[in-house]
């Protein structure tokens, strides 16, 4: 499959340039970047180009006659079928329908990936979700794990590597805490009553772990916990590191078990800190001379970076400051020579990204390789009202709840639907529609309904084999297959445009459009029910490469295809 919309970029491109050759066009119009889009509305072909606008701005012509000798200087290609001038300096271009029928016959047995290829096989880290194992994985959490994963699907397509790491906050502050709620709940359950701070975590499963470790230690130690118990540093640690291991196991199933997700590494924060890398970086920081004391802390000179006020990386009594391991867990990213990383947020983290970046910085790294993606918060309604989400309160609510509810492809489709950026209302009562008002449910019936299409050609002796060739005499007989056939040419450019501008949520937009198409090609044309037999197969083969371009689209959005609904 070829990605028309950059052969017309190449091919307007060479046409300047041709131009500029001959004497037409000044040498700064080589120097303008060269933008094709869908062309809006009909009337206006199939893609427009405003390079003539832009040209004629500068060269102060009339950008109607630049169109002229932009298009007399082009290539002249198979695929374009005419190129119009139109007001007040666009190039419209239309594509050849009879071009777009003899490609029908390629598309359902080709890598239509190959057509996206901008990746050129650079390495890409995502690392997401990475959540502290002192709880259950919340909406939140599922909501980033969605979108990353298929970002990273797409980065795939496009040709990258990708790398999809996952890490573990298993060290510090925060377990320390976790270990304390349990303890805690371990010597009330023993009927011994101690306060309970708020600032603890709170919920059933702070509960569940602590019978389940107490009856651990009575069997192992005929241990019995009482008040005593809360000045023993090494009985905290112990519990600590036991709670959060039963925690991130449950992180890890709810993973692999719920949310479907692989992860190719799992990093550790306690790795970080046992490694002598934090020293290193720290060491690395104090030689430039960008580190000071006050007050008894150590500073680092973030504002010499673009940063708002200097950060504290070691406080008064020792430890590291909350950024301190996530500096150097950050640069043993760059040291492992990746050309993208990301990084997925919550949105409060959000203050985390610029002391982050002005930290790599100093130590002399190119920040421009980090893209630091804040997700926003996700609300979940039922009958209009709230559904409550919270992990330290009992996490009333979360990805299992969820899917259990509504079903694993509503809640991946809803979820990467919504731009991360924004924040997200899903309406479980509409996520549930068996309906068109459904978005997963209408692209998914378009799937069923072309599946039944050719397993009925099957049935009625049409030698139908997997997404083998049916016919190479396609024809495009009316404006429904025409429109079908430049959708799903319209694949290569999603994935390009998601693999540059990270916005996935498109391609879940591209999965709609695809499925609206192929509803109206149903609706509008006779395909079984043809009486003409190189028609019919000429329809059958439309319908199998729709399949197999929607089949793709649904892979990369992790989306299942049903054989029936």
């Amino acid at each position: 499959m070829m990605n028309i919309r950059k052969a017309l970029i190449d091919d307007i491109s060479a046409g300047i340039e041709n131009a500029i050759t001959a004497g037409d066009l000044q040498e700064h119009a080589g120097k303008m970047p060269v933008t094709v889009k869908q062309a809006e509305g009909t009337g206006h072909g199939d893609y427009a180009s405003p390079i003539a606008l832009a040209i004629g701005k500068q060269a102060k012509k009339n950008p109607l006659d630049i169109v002229e000798v932009i298009v007399r200087h082009m290539p002249k290609k198979e695929y374009v079928e005419m190129i119009e001038a139109a007001k007040p300096g666009f190039l419209n271009i239309t594509i050849s329908t009879e071009y777009l029928a003899s490609r029908m016959d390629d598309i359902s047995h080709e890598d239509i990936c190959e057509a996206c290829n901008i990746g050129n096989e650079k390495a890409i880290n995502m690392e997401f979700i990475s959540a502290n194992p002192t709880g259950p994985l919340t909406l939140g959490n599922a909501r980033t794990a969605f979108s990353a994963d298929t970002l990273a699907n797409v980065f795939a397509c496009a040709g990258y590597n990708v790398t999809r790491e996952y890490y573990i906050n298993d060290a510090g502050e925060q377990i320390r805490r976790l270990g304390e709620s349990v303890l805690r709940r371990i010597i009330q359950q023993e009927g011994h009553k101690v306060e309970f701070p708020e600032d603890l975590y709170q919920g059933e499963y702070i509960s569940d772990m602590a019978k389940d470790i107490a009856e651990e230690f009575a069997e192992t130690e005929k241990k019995k916990f009482d008040k005593t118990d809360l000045e023993n540093e090494e009985l905290l640690a112990r519990i600590s590191t036991l709670a959060m291991e039963r925690c991130l196991l449950a992180i890890k199933q709810t993973i692999s078990d719920d949310l479907k997700i692989s992860f190719d590494v799992f990093s550790s924060e306690r790795a970080v800190r046992d490694s002598g890398e934090i020293e290193n970086v720290l060491t690395k920081l104090r030689k430039k001379e960008l580190t000071f004391k006050k007050e008894g802390a150590e500073f680092l000179q973030t504002t010499k970076f673009g940063d708002d006020k200097d950060r504290v990386i070691v406080k008064k009594d020792g430890s590291y400051a909350y950024i301190t391991p996530d500096i150097a867990y950050h640069q043993d990213k760059f040291d492992r020579k990746y050309d993208m990383i990301f990084t997925f947020l919550g949105a409060d983290h959000q203050g985390h990204i610029p002391k982050l970046k002005a930290a790599l910085s100093a130590l002399g790294n190119d920040v421009e390789k980090l893209r630091m993606m804040v997700a926003q918060f996700l609300a979940i309604t039922q009958g209009g009202k709230p559904v409550k989400l919270s992990k330290r309160k009992g996490n009333v609510y979360g990805p299992k709840d969820l899917i259990e509810e509504i079903g694993y492809d509503a809640a991946r489709f809803f979820m990467v639907q919504h731009a991360l950026q924004h924040h997200m209302v899903l309406d479980l009562e509409v996520a549930k529609e068996k309906s068109e008002a459904n978005p997963v449910y209408y692209v998914q019936y378009s799937y069923v309904r072309l599946q039944s299409i050719l397993r009925k050609a099957k049935e009625m002796g049409i030698a139908i084999d997997g997404d083998a060739e049916i016919s190479e005499k396609v024809s495009l007989t009316n404006d429904s297959e025409r429109a079908l056939a430049l959708a799903l040419h319209k694949f290569p450019e999603i994935v390009e445009d998601v693999a540059q501008s990270y916005a996935v949520h498109q391609l879940a937009f591209f999965a709609y459009d695809l499925a609206r198409a192929i509803n109206v090609f149903y609706r509008d044309v006779p395909i079984l029910a043809e009486e003409d037999e190189t028609l019919r197969l000429s329809r059958l083969q439309i319908a199998l490469s729709a399949r197999f371009v929607l089949s793709k689209t649904l892979d990369l959005l992790g989306i299942s295809k049903p054989d029936v609904m």
